[in-house]
Protein backbone atom coordinates (compact mmCIF):
# COMPACT_ATOMS: atom_id res chain seq x y z
CA UNK A 1 0.00 0.00 0.00
CA UNK A 2 1.11 3.62 -0.74
CA UNK A 3 2.25 5.22 2.49
CA UNK A 4 1.27 8.81 0.25
CA UNK A 5 -2.16 8.12 -0.29
CA UNK A 6 -4.33 10.02 0.95
CA UNK A 7 -1.98 13.16 1.64
CA UNK A 8 -2.71 15.93 -0.02
CA UNK A 9 0.06 18.27 -1.78
CA UNK A 10 -0.82 22.39 -1.97
CA UNK A 11 0.97 23.56 -4.91
CA UNK A 12 -0.53 26.67 -5.68
CA UNK A 13 1.87 29.45 -5.60
CA UNK A 14 -0.76 31.94 -4.41
CA UNK A 15 -1.33 29.67 -1.13
CA UNK A 16 2.17 29.75 -0.05
CA UNK A 17 1.94 32.40 2.31
CA UNK A 18 -0.51 31.53 4.16
CA UNK A 19 1.88 28.17 5.66
CA UNK A 20 4.13 31.39 6.92
CA UNK A 21 1.65 32.99 9.22
CA UNK A 22 1.10 31.98 12.80
CA UNK A 23 -0.54 33.64 15.40
CA UNK A 24 1.52 35.73 17.56
CA UNK A 25 -0.60 34.97 20.89
CA UNK A 26 -3.20 32.23 21.24
CA UNK A 27 -7.04 33.31 21.82
CA UNK A 28 -9.46 31.28 23.60
CA UNK A 29 -12.40 30.77 21.70
CA UNK A 30 -14.44 33.50 23.92
CA UNK A 31 -11.58 36.14 23.23
CA UNK A 32 -12.60 35.52 19.56
CA UNK A 33 -16.46 35.95 20.06
CA UNK A 34 -15.67 38.78 21.49
CA UNK A 35 -13.36 39.88 19.10
CA UNK A 36 -15.61 39.69 16.85
CA UNK A 37 -18.82 40.88 18.48
CA UNK A 38 -17.00 44.56 18.75
CA UNK A 39 -16.17 44.82 15.03
CA UNK A 40 -19.54 43.74 14.06
CA UNK A 41 -20.61 46.92 17.03
CA UNK A 42 -17.92 49.09 15.55
CA UNK A 43 -19.43 48.67 11.92
CA UNK A 44 -22.37 49.02 13.18
CA UNK A 45 -22.32 52.21 15.13
CA UNK A 46 -20.42 53.57 11.47
CA UNK A 47 -22.64 52.67 9.26
CA UNK A 48 -25.92 54.36 11.61
CA UNK A 49 -23.93 57.39 11.26
CA UNK A 50 -23.39 57.55 7.58
CA UNK A 51 -27.02 56.85 7.42
CA UNK A 52 -27.82 59.41 9.37
CA UNK A 53 -25.43 62.13 8.31
CA UNK A 54 -26.95 61.13 4.47
CA UNK A 55 -30.72 61.51 5.95
CA UNK A 56 -29.55 65.16 6.63
CA UNK A 57 -27.84 66.02 3.66
CA UNK A 58 -31.23 65.05 1.78
CA UNK A 59 -33.01 66.66 3.87
CA UNK A 60 -34.58 70.16 2.27
CA UNK A 61 -34.40 73.19 4.89
CA UNK A 62 -38.42 73.95 5.34
CA UNK A 63 -38.87 78.04 5.16
CA UNK A 64 -42.12 79.46 7.48
CA UNK A 65 -43.58 83.00 6.65
CA UNK A 66 -45.13 85.35 8.89
CA UNK A 67 -48.28 83.39 10.39
CA UNK A 68 -46.16 80.25 10.28
CA UNK A 69 -46.87 78.96 7.21
CA UNK A 70 -44.46 76.95 5.19
CA UNK A 71 -44.30 78.10 1.97
CA UNK A 72 -41.03 77.02 0.60
CA UNK A 73 -38.45 73.46 0.78
CA UNK A 74 -35.29 74.13 0.36
CA UNK A 75 -34.58 75.38 -3.24
CA UNK A 76 -38.81 75.61 -4.29
CA UNK A 77 -41.20 77.52 -3.14
CA UNK A 78 -44.67 75.59 -2.57
CA UNK A 79 -47.22 75.70 -5.61
CA UNK A 80 -50.61 77.47 -5.10
CA UNK A 81 -49.33 79.10 -1.43
CA UNK A 82 -50.43 82.41 0.04
CA UNK A 83 -47.96 83.63 2.64
CA UNK A 84 -46.65 86.62 3.86
CA UNK A 85 -43.21 87.48 4.76
CA UNK A 86 -42.00 90.47 6.13
CA UNK A 87 -45.42 92.10 6.48
CA UNK A 88 -45.83 91.98 2.92
CA UNK A 89 -48.57 89.04 0.78
CA UNK A 90 -47.34 86.79 -1.84
CA UNK A 91 -48.99 84.01 -4.40
CA UNK A 92 -47.68 81.44 -6.32
CA UNK A 93 -49.22 79.38 -9.43
CA UNK A 94 -49.22 76.04 -9.28
CA UNK A 95 -45.18 75.70 -10.96
CA UNK A 96 -44.15 77.41 -7.26
CA UNK A 97 -43.31 80.48 -9.55
CA UNK A 98 -44.67 83.73 -7.44
CA UNK A 99 -47.42 85.67 -9.24
CA UNK A 100 -48.20 88.50 -7.03
CA UNK A 101 -46.50 90.53 -4.33
CA UNK A 102 -48.31 92.90 -2.87
CA UNK A 103 -49.32 95.32 0.58
CA UNK A 104 -48.62 98.36 1.87
CA UNK A 105 -45.34 100.03 1.50
CA UNK A 106 -42.88 101.40 4.60
CA UNK A 107 -39.52 102.18 4.56
CA UNK A 108 -36.72 99.89 5.50
CA UNK A 109 -36.46 99.04 9.05
CA UNK A 110 -32.45 100.92 9.74
CA UNK A 111 -31.35 97.58 11.56
CA UNK A 112 -32.33 95.33 8.97
CA UNK A 113 -29.34 94.71 6.60
CA UNK A 114 -28.98 93.30 3.15
CA UNK A 115 -28.24 89.57 2.82
CA UNK A 116 -28.99 89.28 -0.87
CA UNK A 117 -29.32 84.99 -1.27
CA UNK A 118 -27.86 83.82 -4.46
CA UNK A 119 -30.45 82.52 -6.70
CA UNK A 120 -28.50 82.36 -9.46
CA UNK A 121 -27.19 79.37 -8.17
CA UNK A 122 -30.75 77.80 -8.05
CA UNK A 123 -31.93 75.26 -10.92
CA UNK A 124 -34.13 76.94 -13.52
CA UNK A 125 -34.34 80.11 -12.53
CA UNK A 126 -33.42 81.02 -16.05
CA UNK A 127 -31.31 84.44 -14.98
CA UNK A 128 -29.86 85.40 -18.46
CA UNK A 129 -26.26 87.89 -17.94
CA UNK A 130 -27.98 90.70 -18.46
CA UNK A 131 -30.35 90.45 -15.79
CA UNK A 132 -30.51 91.33 -11.88
CA UNK A 133 -31.53 90.03 -8.91
CA UNK A 134 -34.58 92.07 -9.16
CA UNK A 135 -37.17 93.03 -5.82
CA UNK A 136 -40.68 92.40 -6.17
CA UNK A 137 -40.99 94.78 -3.44
CA UNK A 138 -37.68 97.13 -3.33
CA UNK A 139 -35.26 96.07 -0.49
CA UNK A 140 -35.58 100.20 0.29
CA UNK A 141 -39.68 99.37 1.27
CA UNK A 142 -38.26 96.63 3.53
CA UNK A 143 -38.58 93.72 1.33
CA UNK A 144 -36.94 90.36 1.91
CA UNK A 145 -33.74 89.42 -0.24
CA UNK A 146 -34.92 85.74 -0.51
CA UNK A 147 -35.99 83.84 -3.01
CA UNK A 148 -39.42 84.86 -2.95
CA UNK A 149 -39.06 88.54 -3.45
CA UNK A 150 -36.44 87.61 -5.79
CA UNK A 151 -36.91 87.67 -9.72
CA UNK A 152 -35.21 87.55 -13.15
CA UNK A 153 -35.37 91.50 -13.97
CA UNK A 154 -33.03 92.99 -17.25
CA UNK A 155 -30.76 95.43 -15.69
CA UNK A 156 -31.38 98.04 -17.17
CA UNK A 157 -35.21 97.95 -16.29
CA UNK A 158 -34.49 97.35 -13.01
CA UNK A 159 -32.14 99.99 -13.03
CA UNK A 160 -33.92 102.48 -14.63
CA UNK A 161 -37.90 102.69 -14.95
CA UNK A 162 -38.69 100.08 -12.26
CA UNK A 163 -36.55 102.20 -9.95
CA UNK A 164 -38.03 105.55 -10.79
CA UNK A 165 -41.10 104.01 -10.09
CA UNK A 166 -39.86 103.05 -6.83
CA UNK A 167 -38.37 106.57 -5.82
CA UNK A 168 -41.88 108.36 -6.61
CA UNK A 169 -43.38 105.77 -4.33
CA UNK A 170 -40.75 106.51 -1.91
CA UNK A 171 -40.98 109.65 -1.50
CA UNK A 172 -45.15 109.50 -0.93
CA UNK A 173 -44.28 106.87 1.81
CA UNK A 174 -41.93 109.64 2.85
CA UNK A 175 -44.55 112.20 2.86
CA UNK A 176 -46.85 110.40 5.27
CA UNK A 177 -48.98 109.20 2.29
CA UNK A 178 -51.00 105.77 2.43
CA UNK A 179 -48.82 104.08 -0.47
CA UNK A 180 -49.93 100.29 -1.89
CA UNK A 181 -48.43 98.21 -3.81
CA UNK A 182 -48.99 95.22 -6.14
CA UNK A 183 -46.33 93.89 -8.95
CA UNK A 184 -47.96 90.84 -10.79
CA UNK A 185 -44.74 88.66 -12.91
CA UNK A 186 -46.08 87.04 -15.97
CA UNK A 187 -44.79 84.26 -17.74
CA UNK A 188 -44.78 82.26 -20.51
CA UNK A 189 -44.52 78.63 -20.57
CA UNK A 190 -42.96 76.87 -18.23
CA UNK A 191 -40.06 80.10 -17.90
CA UNK A 192 -39.35 81.15 -14.52
CA UNK A 193 -38.34 84.36 -16.08
CA UNK A 194 -41.14 86.57 -16.18
CA UNK A 195 -41.74 88.83 -19.70
CA UNK A 196 -43.33 91.43 -18.20
CA UNK A 197 -44.27 92.59 -15.04
CA UNK A 198 -47.92 94.47 -14.10
CA UNK A 199 -47.63 96.71 -11.40
CA UNK A 200 -50.88 98.42 -9.77
CA UNK A 201 -50.44 101.38 -6.94
CA UNK A 202 -51.98 104.05 -5.15
CA UNK A 203 -51.00 107.06 -3.42
CA UNK A 204 -53.75 108.03 -0.24
CA UNK A 205 -56.56 105.94 -2.70
CA UNK A 206 -55.22 107.41 -6.25
CA UNK A 207 -54.64 104.38 -8.39
CA UNK A 208 -52.80 103.68 -11.13
CA UNK A 209 -51.28 100.82 -13.72
CA UNK A 210 -48.10 100.37 -15.96
CA UNK A 211 -46.64 97.63 -17.50
CA UNK A 212 -42.70 96.78 -17.85
CA UNK A 213 -41.67 94.87 -20.65
CA UNK A 214 -38.64 92.49 -18.71
CA UNK A 215 -36.05 93.81 -21.19
CA UNK A 216 -34.04 96.96 -22.36
CA UNK A 217 -37.12 98.88 -23.12
CA UNK A 218 -39.15 101.70 -21.63
CA UNK A 219 -41.98 101.22 -19.92
CA UNK A 220 -45.45 100.56 -21.87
Amino acid sequence: MNSDIGKIEINDPSMENFKKIEPKDEMSPQEVDNFWKNEFLEQAELTKIKDTASIENNTAKEYYDDNGTKYREGDLLLPNTQFEVRGYQYETDDQGRVKSAEGQLRMRDPSYERDMEDVRRIDGQEYKSTDDRGHLIGHQFDGSDKLENLVPMDAKLNQGDFVKLESTLSDAVKDGADVRLKVEPVYEGDSARPTEFRVTYSIDGDKDAVVFKNESEAKT
